[in-house]
């Protein structure tokens, strides 16, 4: 069970819009909103990793929220009450009998 003291985050739950172009290849053409969800979010590691002179960071987190079922993922966490911070899911786990998700995510830069 989720204390609901603990859930002080605003996060937007962002699902990816895809097209074909021309040659008949999907491509991404935005993001829709699908929902907004109170949550707590922790940061569980940071990495940096050099690649063609650049230095890419990316952090983890883990994100505890109230069940949301069309979670999954491939979507994006906008993180509003942080400045509309991105976060990727990478995985999603029900909890309490789909009473709680419990996600992690990544922000890359």
């Amino acid at each position: 069970m989720i204390d609901a003291g603990s859930l002080r985050e605003v996060l937007v739950i962002e699902e990816a819009i895809e097209t074909r172009n021309s040659v008949g290849e999907v491509v991404q053409a935005g993001w829709k909103e699908l929902g907004r969800r109170r949550a707590s979010v922790e940061q569980t590691s940071m990495a940096e990793a050099q690649q063609f002179q650049q230095t890419n960071a990316t952090a983890s987190f883990s994100v505890n929220m109230r069940y949301f079922a069309p979670l999954e993922p491939g979507m994006r966490l906008r993180w509003e009450s942080r400045g509309n911070r991105l976060l990727y899911v990478s995985s999603v786990i029900e909890r309490n009998n789909r009473e709680e998700h419990e996600v992690y995510a990544e922000e890359r830069t």
